[in-house]
């Protein structure tokens, strides 16, 4: 009688210590110890624990959650709970038919012909950076791009969230954004996490900084109310308020105006943030794509500032912060439970398991990419991207979860980057370390130091000598998420994947 292959039920994984399984190793250095297991043991890992963990990397196991079944697949309890402190029942928080609702009702804000409005504001905000750096190139100094980003987003999605009244709030609300972002990286890390209610320092800085946010917000929201704004430049918030569900005709209270307000402060400002200050690493560490990319933003535009309409022809932009997301994908890793029972690759997924979704990972599976660890834009053009899992790439999450800002992203990135290009290159510091930092998005953890340059009449009239230098011979591809010299030749040192692991089922 012929022998039968009977599966695990399990997926692999490593021993651990005895009751804590890894929880020390995802503290001390989570990055590295999901990579070394996926290299020793397979596209479906089990972490044993206080909380057993799973952890999924293949284009297809995600492609299963995140769309096929994903009304199976919510957000584990614990993480709306730790994140809704801040950013209330938003549509990261919210689940099932609550957040049906509210994305049908928040989606129209964020198409993209509703967003042309916003790219005017979002270069003239970039372009107010840059000439404040003016005097940092003149003086020798250098600037923090990580610092540098953070404050740029947080101006221009203010801006297009509120118009002229962002100015006097400025510095009030990027303190409390900062406050909450610090409170729910620590909450989301903590094996236990002390509820606000507990008078600890961090909690009362947390409080006083939510209810600082809370005042302002609302205040916004009042004084629109008062003087409602259907205009053709309204802003983010006003069509907002008027934006109704279009199967109830509700509009939203204030309450969620509020939730979705500081959602978009929140998550959307760091993501597209860590997103900025490593394409100002990518500028400094690959100046032949840098250069490239600058003699198609000379073609395009010359010396005048971005536009949407601009976009389309700036082709090689689109592949170089394409590229970059997938090297450091903003939403690196994000949870999922699962109501009931199911299978993947093989295994029995047991309703109520921690699911973690680590796109790092699958950005740098050698099945899927061509020397995974390089920078090579054009691996993004249509040609090359022909049999690519569609799961492969995913930067901001996929499937009807996927960002709901994914138009806006898109267009301030690469406006941002286009007038970087037309006046500086930034140069790492010699010596100072790059290094990862894998909290709700992948920042870097010392900063990223850079020195100016201001951009030379040879290299603006480069682009004239060389038409067409910068456009890839092929169309690009269409995007797959959420996006878009004297430094290292490679991104910072980090844990790679240089191998296929053994397949898991």
């Amino acid at each position: 009688m012929a022998a039968t292959s009977i599966l695990p039920t399990r997926p692999p994984g490593p021993r651990g210590l005895p009751l804590l399984g890894s929880a020390l190793d995802f503290r001390r250095d989570p990055l590295r110890t999901f990579v070394t297991a996926w290299r020793d043991h397979g596209d479906l890992v089990r972490f044993r624990g206080p909380v057993p963990v799973i952890l999924v990397t293949h284009p297809d196991h995600l492609k299963h959650i995140l769309a096929d079944n994903f009304a199976n697949y919510p957000h584990p309890d614990d993480f709306n709970r730790k994140v809704s402190v801040s950013v209330g029942e938003g549509l990261v928080t919210s689940e099932g038919e609550e957040w049906q609702r509210q994305r049908r009702t928040v989606a129209p804000s964020f198409r993209r012909e509703s967003l042309e409005r916003f790219a005017d504001v979002m270069a003239d905000s970039a372009g107010r950076m840059l000439d404040r750096w003016e005097d940092v190139c003149r003086r020798g100094a250098s600037i923090d791009a990580r610092i540098e980003m953070q404050s740029l987003t947080l101006e221009i999605l203010a801006r297009c969230l509120f118009r002229a009244d962002w100015s006097a709030d400025a510095r009030v609300l990027g303190d409390a954004v900062r406050i909450q972002l610090e409170h729910i990286n620590a909450k989301l890390i903590a094996v236990a996490d002390l509820p606000e209610r507990v008078p600890t320092r961090r909690n009362r800085e947390f409080l006083a900084a939510r209810k600082v946010l809370d005042e302002t917000v609302y205040r916004l929201i009042a004084e629109r109310r008062r003087n409602p704004d259907r205009s053709a430049d309204a802003d983010l918030l006003s069509m907002l308020m008027h934006s109704a569900d279009p199967e109830t005709g509700r509009h939203m209270t204030d309450q969620q105006l509020r939730d979705q307000v500081v959602t978009l402060f929140i998550a959307g400002h760091e993501t597209v943030a860590a997103t900025l200050s490593w394409i100002c690493y990518l500028l400094s560490a690959q100046p032949a794509a840098t250069e490239r990319a600058r003699q198609e933003v000379f073609q395009v535009l010359g010396d005048r500032p971005p536009t949407m309409a601009d976009l389309p022809q700036l082709k090689y932009l689109k592949l170089f912060v394409q590229e970059a997301l997938r090297l450091y994908p903003p939403l690196w890793q994000v949870a999922r439970m699962p109501l009931r029972d199911d299978r993947l690759g093989g295994y029995h997924i047991p309703a109520g398991s921690f699911l973690l979704l680590n796109t790092y990972i699958t950005h740098r599976n050698p099945a899927f990419w061509d020397n995974p660890e390089g920078f090579d834009p054009e691996r993004f053009t249509r040609e090359r991207s022909a049999g690519r899992p569609r799961y492969a790439y995913v930067p901001y999450v996929g499937g009807p979860r996927n960002c709901v800002g994914l138009a806006f992203a898109n267009m301030e990135l690469t406006i941002v980057l286009a007038s970087i290009l037309q006046r500086y290159g930034l140069h790492l510091v010699p010596g100072h370390p790059v290094v990862m930092q894998p909290d709700i998005s992948l920042r870097a953890r010392y900063g990223i130091r850079m020195t100016l340059q201001e951009v030379t009449t040879e290299q603006r009239t480069a682009a004239d000598a060389s038409p067409g230098a910068g456009v890839p011979a092929e169309e690009a591809a269409p995007a797959g998420g959420c996006p878009v010299a004297h430094a290292p030749a490679e991104p910072p040192p980090a844990p790679g994947c240089p191998y296929r692991p053994p397949a898991a089922g």
